[in-house]
Order: C-alpha cells, then structure tokens, then sequence
C-alpha cells in the first residue's frame, strides 16, 4: 500500500502477556486503509527490556518515543489500552483518533479486583503451577475456542517455559502492580478531545462493559461497543469484526 493510499498511520498496542503478533490478523485487514504499526511493549515476550521500570507513565513516554512526532491514530487492547489512554492524556496533540478495546484501569478498583488480579499475575505461583494449568490461565478471558486463542495460548506457553520466561513473568507481574497503582482512565482521559472509541466483549471477564462506562462520565461524547459472543480478545477472537469497527471509526475521524 503506498503512502498517498494511506489514510494515515495506525499504532496498535498489545496487551498484558501478549506481543504485536495478537494484532497480525487484524492488522492485515487494516492495512488495505492504514500504514499499520503493530509494536512490542517492553518486556513482552519480542520486545526489549523496560529501560524506565514499569509504570504507566514511563510506558506510555517511551511508545510516544517510538511513533515520531506527527499524530497517529491509536489504538490499545488490555495493556496496550490503558498505555494508549495515558499516551493521549500526556501528549493529546499526538492523537488523532483512540480506540480503547478492553483496556484495563478503565474505572478504579476495589479491593476484590485487586486481590484478583495480584493473584493472577504473581511470577512465583506462575513458574510453579502444571503445564496444564499454566493453558488454563492463559486462555483465561476468551469466550471463543477457536484458532486465535489456542495461537496466544501456544505463544504463552512458549515464552513462559523459554530462555526469557522469568523475564516475561516478572514483567507481567509488575505491569499489573503498575496498572493498579495508576490513576483510571476515566480520570486521565477527562478534558481531552480527539475522537474516542471504547470496545470491550459482552463476555469480557477482565474490562466488562460496566467498567467502561466510567469513561463515559468524563467523556460523553465517546462511543461504546460491547461485542455480543466475544470475551476479553476480540483481537483473536473476532479479527474481521474487530477491524471493520475500528476501520470505521478511524476513517471518520
């Protein structure tokens, strides 16, 4: 696809335990409109070494450090969502456009949720748990038994158990520690400006429908999607719904 072609350049950011690899499928799909960036965040299992720790901030600074300095229109799933919300709160020159598909940290959280959390992403119950187990954390949150999950539960699998498998545990541990002690989104997004797009599963167990809505509070004018049959991944579990939605919204934008 040649510049003149492009509608603009698209960033995608991944989530929690994943790679730029989770978007490939619907970045292909993107790519007929957008220049398609799909980047590996610190510590995932492709990406470097968090140089500036593991907090929201630095993170998000260092993605806003990669894109170059034209605006971009953006969009995070998980993870990558609650980095890219914190991208257009710090720099909202830099966005043209966001879409936030099941971001975590959307609302504040109680102290249930942060127990849950902890528990799930805590390195030394991960490195000790079966093999089993370790599959049946890992496709945790999909409502679709299809190709897309038993691909990111392959590519979990493979990262836990080789050469950078501490690395990556360790990683995700801290970047929940990080999302917990963050301000929400609800908070972080208020006052800005650009065209906002919120996507989650109607069977999203991790960033239900309910939690996004307290973006809605700060920013009326965003639009809300909940995808019937879909849970947490509907990067992997509904590619072509997931970007036509998000095609249409970044054209309009």
């Amino acid at each position: 696809m040649t510049a003149k072609k492009s509608k603009g350049t698209l960033v995608l950011l991944h989530g929690l335990g994943g790679s730029g690899e989770d978007w490939a499928a619907a970045a292909k799909l993107l790519a007929k409109d957008f220049t398609v960036r799909a980047l590996d965040l610190p510590g995932s299992a492709r990406g470097p070494r968090p140089g500036t720790g593991y907090e929201i901030g630095p993170l998000a600074r260092w993605v806003l450090g990669k894109i170059g300095q034209k605006p971009v229109l953006l969009a995070g799933h998980s993870l990558g969502g609650r980095v890219a919300g914190e991208m257009a709160a710090l720099a909202p020159e830099r966005v043209r456009a966001l879409a936030l598909v099941s971001p975590l940290g959307s609302a504040p959280y109680g102290l249930i949720d942060r127990l849950k959390w902890k528990a799930m992403s805590r390195r030394a119950l991960l490195e000790s748990v079966p093999e089993s187990s370790l599959k049946n954390a890992a496709g945790y949150g999909f409502a679709v038994h299809g190709p897309g999950r038993a691909g990111f539960v392959a590519r979990t699998l493979a990262t836990r158990t080789g050469p950078a498998g501490k690395d990556t545990a360790h990683a995700a541990e801290k970047y929940v520690d990080g999302v917990l002690a963050a301000r929400p989104l609800a908070e972080r997004l208020k006052g800005t400006s650009m065209p906002l797009l919120l996507v989650t599963g109607a069977r999203d167990p991790l960033a239900p429908a309910e939690e996004l809505r307290a973006i809605l509070g700060a920013r009326p004018d965003a639009a809300l999607l909940e995808m019937p049959g879909i849970g947490h991944y509907a990067l992997l579990e509904d590619p072509p719904r997931l970007a036509r939605a998000l095609r249409d919204f970044f054209a309009a934008a």
